[in-house]
């Protein structure tokens, strides 16, 4: 089971260890928490307009939703294995931290949504809160049962990111007290840090090292290699992100390499505690 903050997150992540599963007989699916429909200058390059709309942000969101479903078919996983929760891009961290629960309900300033859409709610009565979000999430977790959870880690320096992580484990530990069966292996993949995997050259086109000012010394990273159909795979599904490239270049194919490079997850909850006021900031 994939968390991705945003449509493409999963495959520039892990993109390799999907199709892998996949081809070893495993069951995938992939929960997006965003439709990834907060971009403005996504919105603004793609719509080509300097004042973009709500409406505008939830055509966008729904772009990024299509163009997922397409490159997920390039890694072989079906549609009906795709969950988008539709919750507010670039507010994950708000809904954390300030709007837990009801009646304290976030509004998108993009999409000017406090719900997901309709067709996208899994529990019904849903709004834009961190309590319900937690109610999507271990409602899927219970349908799905997974053994192997990837997601993005607290040291990821986009809120979203980093608060995908909390949610995630915020929501299982809550799960895990009346269903203690649930424990998934968790693995972690980087995505935004510093200038991270961009400016050194492996020569093999494998990840560079991880960065040497990781906050946690102690991460045990982990080196998945790939075959060079799984890289090719990868690559052609991410550039089925046609509105990112538009506005990221190539920081996406950045992570078509031989490998992915995971972070098996051991944190303590004390840990996660001070992850996530770092997160805050």
């Amino acid at each position: 089971m994939v968390f991705s903050p945003h449509p493409d997150d999963e495959t520039i992540g892990a993109g390799g260890l999907i199709q892998r599963v996949l081809g070893a007989g495993g069951k995938v699916r992939i929960v997006f928490m965003t439709s990834g429909d907060g971009y403005l200058e996504g919105v603004e390059r793609e719509n080509h307009v300097t004042h973009p709309t709500a409406k505008d942000f939830r055509s966008y969101g729904r772009e990024r939703e299509e163009e997922a479903r397409k490159a997920l078919a390039i890694l072989g996983v079906k549609k009906e294995d795709l969950s988008f929760l539709g919750f507010p891009d670039g507010g994950l961290c708000q809904l954390l931290l300030a709007f837990r629960s009801d009646p304290t309900v976030y509004t998108s300033p993009f999409t000017k949504e406090n719900r997901p859409p309709s067709s996208e709610i899994i529990v019904p009565h849903t709004d834009y809160d961190g309590e319900d979000l937690k109610k999507e999430i271990k409602r899927l977790l219970i349908e799905f049962r997974p053994t192997l959870v990837a997601l993005t880690p607290p040291e990821d320096m986009h809120p979203d990111h980093c608060s995908t992580y909390h949610f995630f484990f915020d929501s299982l530990k809550e799960l895990q007290k009346k269903n203690p069966s649930i424990k998934p292996e968790v693995l972690a993949f980087l995505i935004h840090f510093g200038s991270w995997p961009s400016g050194k050259e492996t020569g093999d086109g494998s990840f560079p090292p991880p960065p040497k000012d990781f906050p946690d010394k102690q991460a045990n990273w982990v080196s998945f290699s790939l075959l060079p159909r799984e890289v090719e795979a990868k690559r052609e599904a991410i550039l089925q992100y046609h509105t990112q490239e538009v506005v990221l270049g190539k920081f996406l194919l950045e992570f078509a390499k031989t490998n992915e490079l995971f972070i098996l997850e051991e944190t303590t909850s004390s840990q996660r505690s001070r992850l996530l006021t770092d997160c805050a900031k």
